[in-house]
């Protein structure tokens, strides 16, 4: 762990005197996770256990499709911070939307024409990550390769992608580095700081939280791509943990916590590195370290293990509320019948198919809803409409001359679960979200 001195030379089309900064900076040399000089603190070690063990006892697996359902449910929530944060301007609603059309345009085999919206970008991402993490979660290694190609799938229209082949920084001016907050390595000591970090991806010594941890830190420090390392490093998060056997898909929304906690997890990562927050990183003299290697590893994964165990937390109480849904649903498909004087639909029924559909996807065609209960579009459209009429679903145009059948109780779920998340308390009553997010429903 050591600085590497580089001078800056303005670029000529730097006109602004503010701009035309020169003189010395320093890029920071990781040190190397696969030959560890650093120990981890005991009882870091023992509360990472703890909360693997919370981790494993989610039980998702209450009813079929439960686990999908939540984790897409945590995607989309954290897709939306990210595009919010990204200066972009999506929610949840058109977002199902367009994942509702990619799965009318993939049975018919028709696609999209046209410039995507930034909803239709966000459910591709939705969709990329989700195939992604489930492959290298079952690679027998990882490679650079693998990571290269993880961020042509998560951001497809990027001009360039591969490893960066400039100095890169983070703060500050887009001109110079001189103003910067941290200044990753060269693009000279990326090769062999990338294959240590492969290395130790694909196997390590340490527990499955501490690695997912480390792997995420090391990334977001090598910066090791111009665009998209903060979406490729949280991916990584999910891809650790998938590998490790500690959940079978993108279902604990740690980056979710990170992005609500921003100024923790900025101080978690420049603890991580050693480097004070007031460390100046361009001037003749070398910076000062703050931390030893394992002071700041064990500080950053006090910082990432409790983000952990309050992600377990928001898992189980959305878990729980799309369980009481489930119950509210069908107890209104009950009154509809008594109301009706009819029966209430058999257990093998494709209204309750449906049931179990809507928390993975509360915005349905009858194409589509056929599509995935394995029913035929008569008995999807006959079900459908009966939900309609029991007041589990509303019908509006998803598209031109598109029938639609929504369910604003699971939308409303998810931007109440939103605003909850953007909280830094997870308790709007008590913190009011810290970013842009969905308003409340009016009253229906």
């Amino acid at each position: 762990m050591s600085w590497t001195a580089r001078e800056w030379t303005p670029s000529d089309n730097a006109r602004r005197p503010r701009d035309r900064w020169h003189g010395t900076y320093w890029a920071y040399q990781p040190f190397s996770l696969t030959t560890p000089e650093w120990r981890i603190d005991p009882a870091v070690a023992t509360e990472a256990g703890r909360v693997e063990r919370r981790i494993r006892n989610l039980k998702f697996h209450d009813a079929a499709g439960k686990l999908e359902a939540v984790s897409r449910h945590l995607l989309r929530s954290e897709a939306v911070s990210s595009s919010y944060i990204e200066g972009l301007r999506s929610n949840a609603r058109n977002i199902v939307i367009e994942e509702l059309k990619r799965l009318e345009q993939a049975a018919k085999g028709t696609p999209e024409a046209g410039h995507p919206s930034v909803a239709a970008e966000v459910a591709a991402n939705i969709a990329a990550l989700t195939t992604a993490v489930e492959r290298l979660g079952a690679a027998e290694s990882i490679t650079w390769a693998d990571i290269e190609s993880l961020q042509t799938e998560l951001l497809p229209h990027l001009g360039s992608s591969g490893i960066r082949d400039r100095q890169n920084w983070v703060g500050g001016s887009e001109m110079h580095p001189g103003e910067a907050e941290f200044i990753p390595p060269t693009e000279d000591a990326l090769i062999p700081a990338i294959d240590d970090l492969v290395e130790f991806m694909s196997g390590a010594a340490v527990g499955c939280l501490i690695q997912a941890g480390l792997v995420h830190a090391q990334f977001e420090t090598l910066h090791p791509f111009a665009d998209g390392n903060g979406r490729i490093g949280r991916a990584l998060i999910h891809t650790v943990l998938v590998r490790g056997g500690l959940t079978e898909s993108s279902v604990l929304p740690i980056s979710q916590v990170l992005l609500t906690r921003s100024d923790e997890y900025v101080a978690g990562l420049m603890a991580f590195r050693g480097i004070p927050h007031s460390a100046e990183l361009a001037s003749d003299a070398e910076p000062l370290r703050e931390l030893s290697v394992s002071e700041g590893i064990n500080s950053w994964l006090r910082t990432f293990i409790a983000a952990a165990d309050d992600a377990v937390d928001l898992a189980s109480a959305l878990r729980d509320e799309l369980a009481e849904f489930e119950r509210d649903a069908r107890s209104m498909v009950a009154a509809y019948a008594e109301q009706t004087g009819t029966r209430i639909p058999r257990s093998d029924s494709t209204v309750w198919k449906i049931l179990d559909v809507l928390p993975k996807l509360p915005a349905l065609t009858i194409d589509v809803a056929a599509q995935l209960t394995g029913t035929s579009g008569t008995s999807a459209q006959n079900a459908l409409e009966y939900l309609t009429e029991a007041s589990v679903l509303d019908q509006r145009s998803v598209g031109k001359g598109k029938r639609g059948f929504i369910c604003n109780d699971i939308f409303d779920l998810l931007n109440a679960t939103q605003r909850q998340w953007a909280s830094t308390r997870f308790d709007t009553r008590i913190s009011e979200p810290n970013r842009p997010v969905p308003s409340r429903p009016a009253q229906r």
